[in-house]
């Protein structure tokens, strides 16, 4: 029977996967700036990540598969520093042209090693009492071994990606400062703020260096999710990238329904589980305390995100 953080953690990055696709789709199809495309490729990327994490959570018993996953949507992240740098610097008009081109040649040299196999990020797991999980453990190939500069490029990534993200930030940051146009400040906001959600989404990587720290996994996901989740949110309310999109009253309810049904049932579910290991798990008392607890704690929460999602969508931004 699976743990529960590997339960959680497989639901979140599939969830957060759907989100980040459906996105990244709304923004290609709306397409008509150069940046569209580079977003739209940091949201493939977010994407391809949390379908990784999924498939090493539901092919958890096996540490090989586990370990293949990892490396596969390693491949594809080597480059996202070098896509959110040239993203910022595209949308706010600020090109760094010989930073770009240094920091794609970089990118692209790890991204050709790990995808033919001559580097890779991930060898081993380690088994933890809740589930597997990749172990780092780089491999650098002959070239990097006999050189000795395999360390030093691959810690050169680390310094590359938190350096894109936060001088992104910073850039996006004094731009949202000196602009005069309200909704160009706002959009700034979003993905200045979805920039900082996706570096603090790194904590979930402790746990591959050896950090027995479980909740940090489903936490670390769940803020890769947020990424997406905040510019979709950009694109609904405030129209982010220029991109206008026209949904019905029910449906989106709907949807929000649903979200509430299986929050409220997966909650019920994790509560009963945990207190089944003090009273039993088969004790009613397990089953009918978890109820209560989702009931006195989740109800008055519901009734507050029904009248926040109503303010919401009260400006008619978007048009039912």
């Amino acid at each position: 029977m699976p743990s529960s953080v590997v339960v959680v953690t497989a639901i979140v990055s599939l969830l957060g996967a759907l989100i980040n696709l459906t996105v990244m789709s709304l923004i290609l199809l709306r397409r008509s700036k150069r940046y569209h495309i580079l977003f739209s490729a940091l949201l493939t990327i977010a994407a391809v990540w949390d379908l990784g994490i999924f498939l090493s959570m539901i092919r958890n018993d096996f540490p090989q598969e586990v370990v293949q996953y990892v490396n596969a949507i390693s491949i594809l992240f080597s480059l996202f520093p070098a896509v959110v740098f040239h993203f910022t610097t595209t949308y706010l008009n600020q090109p760094h042209t010989k930073s770009t081109i240094v920091i794609y040649g970089y990118c692209l040299m790890g991204f050709m090693t790990n995808l033919v196999g001559v580097t890779r990020t991930y060898n081993g797991v380690y088994s933890y009492e809740w589930g597997s999980m990749a172990r780092w453990n780089p491999t650098y190939g002959p070239i990097g071994n006999i050189a000795g500069a395999g360390p030093y490029l691959m810690n050169l990534w680390t310094i590359l990606y938190f350096f894109t993200l936060l001088f992104s930030c910073w850039l996006l940051y004094w731009a949202r400062k000196v602009e005069k146009d309200a909704l160009n400040r706002r959009h700034m906001g979003y993905i200045l703020s979805s920039f900082l959600v996706f570096s603090l989404a790194y904590v979930k990587v402790s746990l591959s260096f050896g950090y027995d720290l479980p909740y940090l996994l489903p936490l670390g996901i769940l803020l890769v999710d947020s990424f997406g989740a905040i510019i979709g949110l950009a694109i609904l309310k405030d129209r982010l990238f220029d991109i206008t999109v026209y949904v019905r009253k029910g449906v989106f309810y709907s949807l929000f329904t649903a979200v509430i049904v299986f929050v409220f049932d997966f909650s019920q579910h994790l509560i009963a589980t945990s207190l089944g290991g003090f009273v039993g798990e088969e004790s009613s008392l397990a089953h009918y305390g978890s109820i209560a607890i989702v009931i006195v704690v989740f109800m008055p929460l519901k009734q507050r995100l029904e009248l926040a999602i109503e303010g919401l969508f009260a400006e008619k931004r978007i048009e039912f």
